[in-house]
Order: C-alpha cells, then structure tokens, then sequence
C-alpha cells in the first residue's frame, strides 16, 4: 500500500493535540488501577485459576457499554457510517482487542502491578517507530529519536534499576506493547481516510464481538456464564463500578479524542506523548495508597517529560512551507 499524504500541521494544532493526547494519557493512566481492581473483585467470585477468562469478560462488558454509548454522546458516529468507516473500524478492532486482551491478562496475574503493566506497555514508543522504520525504510526525525531513548530510560528505570527475569504476565505486556504499535500506526492511516468517530464505534462493535469469542475460547470461559456466578459477578459493586469508569472515560471519551487528535501528529510524536501514561498512572497509585514516590519515580518522570520536549522542540525542520501536502511518516500496516 502507498503512503497517504497530509497536511503539514501548524504549531497551534499540534500543541491542541498534543494537550488532547495527554488528556487520554490521565484516563488511560487511571485504567490500570480500575481493570486491576475489576479483576480483582471478578477473581474473588470466579476464582483465580483462570485470568484469560476473567479478563476477557471483563473487556467484554467494557466494550459492549462503550458500542451502546458510542451513538448517544457521540450521534455523529451513527451519522457518517459508511463502507471507508466499517473496513477500518473492522481493521483497527484487530490490533485494539488484542492488546488490550494481552495487557488485561497480564494485570489479572497476581505478580503484575497496575504501574509494572503502565511501564511495560508504555514500551509501545519503542515499538511504533520501529515497526514503520521497517514498514516504511525511514528513520523518525532526530527529536523523535532522542525522545524515544529518552522514554524508554524513563519507563525502565521509574520502578527502581530493572531487576531478575520477567514473568508470564510482563511478556504478555510487553506483547500488548507491540501491538498498540501496529494499532497507532494504522490509527494514522484509518481516521484520515474514514470518519474519526464512526471508525470508532465500528471498532467498539467488533471488539465486543471478538471479546466474547476470547472468553468462550478461553479456559474455564463458557463457565463464567454459569446463572449462579454470572449473577454474582452482575451483583458486584465494583466490577460495576470500574467497568463503567473504564467504558466511559477512558474507551469511550479517551478513544474518541485519540482518534480525532492523532491524526495531526506523526505517529513516531504521537507515541511519544503517550509515555506520560505511566507516570499518570503512577501518580493515581500513590493517591490511592498503591504506591510511594521516591527518587526512581522522580527520575523517570523527568526522563519522560524531557522525551516530550524533545519531539517537539528538535524536530527536523521541514524545508516546505505549512500547508504543503507531503508524505506521511506513518501509513498503512
């Protein structure tokens, strides 16, 4: 597939963006702490013995909220369905479902922290550039570069120097990683060639179908809709409470603004803002008692803000005035 082209943003459109991303980076911080706590209270009625299960079911309720939402706060989504917004919205609910199953079963291992699982997916500003520098053959400017050296520092170190190996839970992570790459870089293709709002509730739609076939498929999957637990899980207060603060804010409202604002920045920039995720989420942790600030937090909230800095001020200058049309950086997988 040929690279698209785009505009050329100016400084002020990409500074809304990148404010707009970061407003999902504070939703989406929060989440780690809301899916481990659902989870959690999900375990206590179905037992420990089958995460995959448990976290599926849990994204299954998540999204199936978000599709119903989707038409009533965002009617637009409704409005401009047409066959660009179905193929995409199809397209983009692949690499969305996997990820977050991959990371949602990682979170749901007991050995697995809501700010271990932000660091680790955090990794994703490794992965976006390097997977369109092989898709592509073109290397991210040299702010992105340095902000991407410096993210990652941020991310490894923020928890204290990385210590002994890495568990089943952390390598799912890090594959959740891997694949919100590939999900931002089709974002970038997907919402300039189809509407930014229906692309998304056509990813919620699918993504609710694809959760359930990964519960039914899962271990243990098929008994969670036994009638006595699935009451029980249905009665719980919390799983009620944290899946609905995860289908509003940060499905429904945070995807809703990533996939309007993403679009006017690289790809390569766009994952670089997102490392202010983890340091949202560790922030959360330490209000809500999970954790404590301490100097490796410190550093590697510097190092990822200094990341930021960095693609923003050191980008490679263009030669070509704003508003010429040139290549994309990213493109479509």
């Amino acid at each position: 597939m040929a690279e698209p082209t785009t505009t050329v943003q100016g400084p002020r459109t990409r500074l809304i963006a990148t404010l707009a991303l970061l407003s999902v980076c504070i939703f989406w911080g929060a989440t780690f702490l809301w899916m481990k706590e659902g989870t959690d209270a999900l375990q206590a009625i179905y037992g420990a013995e089958r995460p995959a299960a448990v976290g599926a079911f849990f994204l299954l309720w998540r999204f199936l909220v978000a599709a119903l939402l989707m038409p009533i706060v965002v009617p637009r989504s409704v409005k401009r369905l047409d066959r660009a917004a179905l193929k995409w919205g199809f397209l983009l609910s692949l690499p969305f479902t996997l990820g977050f199953l991959l990371q949602i079963f990682g979170l749901a291992q007991s050995d697995v922290l809501p700010s271990q699982s932000a660091f680790l997916t955090s990794l994703y500003v490794v992965a976006t550039p390097l997977i369109a520098a092989i898709v592509f053959r073109r290397v991210p400017p040299r702010g992105v570069m340095i902000g991407v050296v410096l993210a990652t520092l941020g991310a490894a170190y923020i928890k204290g120097p990385p210590q002994g190996g890495l568990s089943l839970g952390a390598w799912a992570t890090i594959g959740c990683a891997v694949v919100f790459g590939v999900h931002i870089l089709m974002t970038d293709t997907g919402t300039k060639r189809a509407d930014p709002m229906a692309v998304t509730l056509v990813m919620f739609v699918f993504a609710t179908l694809f959760t359930a076939v990964a519960v039914v498929l899962a271990p243990g999957g098929i008994a969670l809709f036994e009638p006595v637990p699935l009451a029980a899980a249905l009665s719980s207060v919390e799983f009620w409470r944290t899946m609905l603060l995860c289908a509003t804010l940060a499905t429904v409202v945070a995807v809703s603004v990533l996939n309007r604002w993403q679009k006017e920045l690289l790809p390569s920039r766009a994952a670089i803002v997102y490392t202010a995720e983890p340091v949202f989420a560790s922030v959360i942790s330490i209000i809500a008692g999970r954790d404590r600030l301490d100097g490796w937090l410190v550093f590697g909230a510097v190092m990822i803000l200094l990341a930021n800095v960095s693609a923003e001020f050191l980008r490679k200058r263009s030669r070509l005035p704003v508003n010429t049309q040139t290549p994309a950086q990213g493109g479509g997988l």
